[in-house]
């Protein structure tokens, strides 16, 4: 899903990770968030469930730079 801000010049896109229990959607989302810059990503939240997890970052990629003067940025997600 993309939502572009105007007024901020930025595109947003919402990616979400969906599937069974241990299928690798925490895996993936890790791996993502460790080979990301750090200067290119937000902090890695875990929201505890009763029965399991969702993970959540996002990150503005510098590699992707912008597009017709917007900037890109990506909403990662995990759920259960």
């Amino acid at each position: 899903m993309t939502f572009i801000n105007y007024a901020a010049r930025e595109i947003n896109c919402k990616i979400v990770y969906y599937g069974p229990g241990l299928c690798g959607k925490t895996t993936n989302l890790q791996w993502i968030y460790d080979k990301t810059n750090p200067q290119a990503k937000g902090k890695l939240i875990s929201l505890a469930t009763e029965t399991d997890r969702t993970l959540f970052f996002d990150f503005l990629p510098l590699d992707l730079g912008q597009v017709r003067g917007f900037k890109t940025r990506f909403h990662l997600y995990t759920v259960p």
